[in-house]
């Protein structure tokens, strides 16, 4: 009974010292369905589905579109220019994929992947136990 306790007690510490706030939990959430869009734009992409690839295209310029609100906020700029290119560089995609250039469509999309592996390298902390949360900037308030 104690060791229950005691792991209850470890975990809501443990909790509080993780908890997000609304503003990461949405950022989070845009992730997320970042991973999925990706995944759907890659097979789309393969497939050579034009609608499929520029809808996917479209909707990763607007999550970026608020990835760059959230960065602004934070006042961290290098994260405020990747999410403007990671924007750019969705709608190159979604403009070559409507085109039926899929050489383009391609190279977009590497170029979108390298933007969001440079700021998962600059902005992301795995986390002991799995997971990860935003690395706090030195600006972050």
């Amino acid at each position: 009974m104690k060791l229950q306790a005691v792991l209850a007690i470890g975990s809501l510490a443990a909790f509080g010292l993780f908890a997000q706030s609304p503003e990461e939990k949405e950022y989070e959430a845009w992730m997320k369905a970042t991973g999925a869009t990706v995944g759907s734009l890659r097979k789309n992409v393969e497939g050579k589905a034009a609608d499929g690839a520029a809808a996917d295209a479209q909707k990763l310029a607007e999550i970026f579109k608020q990835v760059e609100g959230f960065w602004a906020k934070r006042q961290t700029e290098d994260a405020v220019k990747r999410s403007r290119e990671a924007q750019a560089a969705a709608g190159e995609v979604a403009s070559a994929a409507k085109a039926g250039n899929w050489e383009g469509t391609g190279s977009g999309l590497k170029g979108l992947m390298s933007t969001c592996a440079a700021c998962h390298a600059a902005h992301r902390e795995k986390l002991p136990e799995g997971g990860y949360k935003i690395k706090q900037s030195p600006t972050a308030e």
